[in-house]
């Protein structure tokens, strides 16, 4: 995976190119204002995968830490449950 800078004048002036450049080549383009990081450009599919990396991480710390919560007696888990009486 490559990576290129490209100045916010730059994108102004070449828009299509860059973006086309993003999803056809699938580079990350960092873009700079006055010399320093302000943005960054990449294809969709490759944000909707990165999106979707971040999920399963947190998902998984999410199971990483219950898995360190102390176990709990079934009956004390089911009555903090409250199930709709009959006429409910």
């Amino acid at each position: 995976m490559a990576t290129r800078t490209v100045s916010v004048s730059d994108l102004r002036r070449k828009t299509t190119g860059v973006v086309q450049m993003a999803r056809r080549e699938d580079e990350t383009i960092y873009i700079t204002q006055h010399g320093r990081p302000a943005a960054v450009l990449m294809s969709y599919d490759r944000y909707e995968s990165l999106l979707s990396q971040l999920e399963d991480l947190s998902d998984l710390a999410a199971l990483q830490a219950a898995a360190d919560e102390p176990a709990r007696p079934y009956e004390e888990s089911l009555a903090e449950i409250s199930f709709p009486g009959p006429d409910q």
